[in-house]
C-alpha cells in the first residue's frame, strides 16, 4: 500500500506567521515529496499522483495552480498543462501579467486564507521577479481529510509533458460553499508541492524524439556522402 506524506493540520503562531486549521496542505502517493518543514519538493519532475488535503475533508470547488518562474517561460500564452487522474482537467495561464508582489488570492481576484503571500515562495530562483500562473477550476471536488488511494484526487500530468521548471510550485483553493467555512480556503504557507528536481526521463522523452535543427543538417550530409561513394562505387565496377 502506498504510504502518503501527511501533515497536521492545526493553528499555531510561530514568528507572526499562523498555520489555518482548514489550510489545504499539497502531498504525492509513496515517498515523493520529502517533508522538511517548508514547502515539500518532490523528485519526480513533473510530479505524479499528488494532490490536498483539508482537515475534516469535504466537497466543493477547488482550484489547482501551477506558479511557473516567470524568467523561465519565453512564452507564456503558449503553453498549458493536461492533468488526469481522479479530476481530469487542463491548467491554462490565468493572465499574461505576472504575478510579482502580494498575496496570490488578491491576484486571483478571490477572498481566501491563507491568502499566500508572494514571499512564501519568491526566492529560491534567483533570477524570477514572479510566476505565471496556470490554473485548473474543478467546480466539483471531494478532498479527504487523509490521503486514501483509493479515494483521493490524484493528479497527474498527461504523458508527453515536459518537466516544470525548478523553482515551480502547485498550490490550490478550496471552496465548500458552507456556513461553517466561508469563502475560499488557501494552501498553507508551507503546504505546496515544490518542484526541485531536474526532469524525469519520462518528462524529457517526447523532446528527445524530435531531431534538432543541427541534427538533420548533420544526417543530411552522412546520406549525401554515403550516396555519393555508392554512386562512386558503381562507376568503377562498369
Amino acid at each position: 500500500m502506498n504510504k502518503f506524506l501527511l501533515q497536521a493540520t492545526f493553528v499555531v503562531t510561530v514568528g507572526g506567521i499562523s498555520c489555518w486549521a482548514d489550510a489545504l496542505h499539497g502531498y504525492c502517493a509513496g515517498l515523493q515529496c520529502l517533508d522538511s518543514s517548508t514547502n515539500s519538493p518532490t523528485i519526480n519532475n513533473p510530479p505524479r499522483d499528488f494532490g490536498f488535503t483539508i482537515n475534516g475533508g469535504g466537497t466543493g470547488n477547488l482550484l489547482l495552480d501551477i506558479l511557473i518562474p516567470n524568467n523561465e517561460d519565453p512564452s507564456p500564452s503558449s503553453f498549458s498543462f493536461d492533468l488526469t487522474g481522479t479530476l481530469p482537467g487542463t491548467a491554462t495561464l490565468f493572465s499574461t501579467t505576472p504575478w510579482t508582489s502580494g498575496f496570490l488570492a488578491t491576484y486571483l481576484g478571490i477572498n481566501a486564507q491563507p491568502k499566500n503571500p508572494i514571499g512564501a515562495y519568491l526566492g529560491l530562483d534567483p533570477g524570477a521577479t514572479g510566476f505565471f500562473v496556470y490554473q485548473a477550476d474543478f467546480p466539483k471536488a471531494t478532498l479527504q481529510s487523509v490521503p486514501d488511494p483509493n479515494s483521493s484526487p490524484l493528479e497527474n500530468f498527461a504523458p508527453g509533458d515536459h518537466a516544470l521548471p525548478m523553482g515551480s510550485y502547485i498550490t490550490g483553493f478550496f471552496n465548500e460553499g458552507t456556513s461553517n467555512r466561508l469563502g475560499w480556503v488557501g494552501t498553507a504557507n508551507s503546504g505546496a508541492i515544490f518542484v526541485d528536481a531536474p526532469a524525469t526521463p519520462s518528462a524529457s522523452a517526447p523532446s528527445a524524439t524530435t531531431p534538432e535543427p543541427s541534427s538533420i543538417v548533420l544526417l543530411g550530409s552522412v546520406a549525401l556522402g554515403l550516396a555519393t561513394l555508392l554512386k562512386r562505387k558503381r562507376h568503377s565496377r562498369a
